[in-house]
């Protein structure tokens, strides 16, 4: 995926170009690029502070309690501070979005590194399972609904989603599977380990009683039975298993 790094002048975003991308026809291997750089290395303390602050007012107060004043006010910083980093609200937002999972997808990746290969699939349920728990998903439940109308913020959230779904291919050591047809399997079940992290998350955020222990151990149970059998099989493009 592109790596977006914020500048520290007015939030502008220098977008470098993606290392790799899936193969988009049949044959063609998906190379697991290299993680992209956190965003949040390049900015100062004050900006740090800026955004940490913007993600609380966000979850506290909804997308149109977002405004500079609450942001400056939550801070500590002046509204100018902000504007000097980011540039406005959609500017603060796309910094947002860019490394709103980083820490929660990267603890989990730093726990996955250590595990042996008989614990793999249990540990990857499990972090995806504390993932959709974790306090980032009400940051992105609120920004979804404008990104879907805002052409730059979704082109972010794009982006977001693509190295979502790297970092699981990541912590499935998917480089591990030479074939052609097995890195297509396991991009497949990237992509649809991503939407269900979703759905459940959507689930327990509504439902305060929602539990998604049941969910995630019948995923596990799944996985475990299923996966050997995705690899062996592999898949071509977007067909079914041969």
């Amino acid at each position: 995926m592109a790596d977006v790094s914020l500048s520290p002048a007015k939030g502008a975003a220098s977008v470098r170009p993606p290392v790799s991308a899936p193969g988009a026809s049949s044959d063609a291997a998906v190379v697991v690029a290299p993680l992209s750089r956190d965003p949040r290395q390049d900015m100062p303390a004050p900006a740090l502070k800026i955004l940490a602050a913007a993600q609380r007012v966000l979850v506290a107060k909804g997308f149109s309690g977002l405004t500079l004043r609450a942001i400056a006010t939550e801070s500590g910083e002046n509204s100018a501070m902000v504007q000097y980093y980011f540039g406005n609200k959609e500017g603060l937002v796309k910094a947002m979005i860019d490394s709103v999972f980083r820490d929660d997808q990267q603890d989990a990746a730093s726990a996955m590194s250590t595990v042996a290969s008989e614990e793999r699939l249990p540990r990857f349920v499990d972090g995806l399972r504390t993932i959709s728990s974790s306090r980032s998903f009400r940051v992105f439940f609120d920004v979804l609904p404008y990104a879907l109308r805002n052409k730059g913020l979704r082109g972010r959230m794009a982006r977001a989603y693509d190295w979502y779904r790297r970092i699981k291919l990541d912590w499935l050591r998917a480089e591990d599977q030479t074939s052609p047809s097995q890195q297509q399997a396991m991009l497949g079940l990237a992509e649809l380990m991503t939407a269900v992290v979703d759905g459940l998350a959507i689930q327990e955020a509504i439902d305060d009683d929602f539990d998604t222990r049941r969910a995630y151990a019948v995923l596990e149970f799944m996985l475990q039975r299923s996966l050997p059998d995705l690899l062996e099989s592999g898949l071509r493009g977007g067909s079914r298993p041969m």
